[in-house]
């Protein structure tokens, strides 16, 4: 193998498949990165056995074809530290050597014949949709889904197609995040899937232009993205999500519409005052009003307002602020929509027609 390559295209490639590889593993070759030197094309893959990434690399100048394996976290140090606009790489029997003006690294390289297989999307696509839209779906559903559960169906997003629109859910079990964006699908049913959140956060890693196209192909174990030069896979979480439909109360009829970065403000002062056996923030809606309190033993009370446009009936109700801050963070909308109905009932953030948040609440008394 020899070539030369842009240095700054190569290491953002290796920085997405440093994200992908194995970082403590009892299988070393899941460290590493599968170097494939084309004709007119680079190709790089890394995987954990559970998710996988094919990155492209097409500034690049082959002058011998080859296939090496080498650590990924260490090619990828080299080629973010160098300053040069290109870098050359060529192998002889057991060496990677890199080399800029005035540098020489020298990395042992592996065996390629035992690096696992990584996914590639060469068949057409279920559907494809702007990268953009898919991005920020999933910014709206991924900070909800469980993290630690024996309820593994819950460890992950749920992807549902139907028609000309893809609809994502999540949930712990004391909150729901669904949204929805329109897709171009293909011909035939689309399966029903669980996508891990490890997969889903590397997608934003994928490509830099919101109005680039993905394509998504959904198997009964396995999901696949491509979105311009790169092809991301994952396992399925296997199990029955739960019924999010069912969840979405339609009876709130306390409803105000707040300015996004006013309520996430007023919530992070209100929150200062909670602890361990406080961590409720009271919610009071009266005409013209919203207040934020909370109060904590031994410690002392915060108390938050914000002028709204409501004329309803009072409502008061204790919610975990953690819960409202982590939508409001990813809000992508100036403004978002509260509804709410009494305070042993769930509380509804809309963005538009296309998100839904539901949360449920904490008792007053040690809000």
């Amino acid at each position: 193998m020899k070539l030369r390559f842009d240095r700054h295209e190569m290491a953002d490639a290796l920085r997405a498949i440093c994200s992908v590889a194995a970082i403590r593993t009892p299988k070393p070759v899941l460290r590493c990165v599968r170097i494939e030197a084309q004709s007119d094309v680079l190709l790089l893959s890394g995987t954990d056995l559970e998710v996988g990434l094919r990155c492209a690399v097409a500034r690049v100048e082959v002058d011998e074809p080859g296939d090496v394996l080498v650590v990924a976290d260490t090619l990828s140090r080299i080629v973010s530290e160098c300053t040069e606009e290109t870098l050359n790489l060529e192998t002889d029997e057991r060496t990677l050597h890199v080399r800029g003006e005035g540098s020489h690294f020298q990395i042992v390289t592996q065996e390629t014949a035992e690096f696992p297989t990584v996914p590639t999307l060469d068949d057409a696509a279920d559907f494809t949709m702007e990268y953009g839209v898919l991005t920020r779906l999933i910014d709206w559903t991924i900070f909800a889904a469980a993290r630690e559960s024996t309820r593994y169906a819950i460890n992950g997003v749920f992807w549902e197609a139907e028609g000309e629109r893809l609809t994502l859910a999540a949930t712990d079990g004391r909150r729901l995040s669904m949204a929805r964006g329109e897709i171009q699908a293909g011909s035939g049913s689309i399966p029903r899937a669980i996508v891990p959140g490890k997969a889903l956060a590397l997608l934003g890693r994928l490509a830099s232009e919101a109005d680039a196209q993905a394509g998504v192909k959904i198997s009964s174990n396995q999901l696949l993205i491509r979105v311009g030069r790169a092809v991301l896979s994952t396992s399925l979480v296997e199990g029955n999500f739960p019924k999010y439909q069912d969840v979405i109360p339609g009876d709130c009829d306390r409803i105000v519409e707040l300015a996004t970065t006013g309520f996430l403000s007023a919530l992070k002062r209100a929150a200062l005052l909670t602890n361990e056996e406080s961590k409720g923030v009271r919610v009071a809606l009266t005409e013209g009003d919203l207040t934020l309190s909370s109060r904590a033993p031994e410690q002392g009370e915060a108390t938050v307002s914000m002028p709204v446009s409501y004329s309803g009936e009072p409502v008061e109700i204790g919610f975990n602020p953690v819960f409202l801050t982590d939508v409001l963070r990813v809000a992508h909308s100036d403004t978002v929509t509260l509804a709410l109905r009494a305070a042993d009932r769930p509380g509804v953030i809309r963005i538009g027609d296309n998100f839904v948040y539901v949360v449920m609440p904490v008792n007053l008394a040690s809000a």
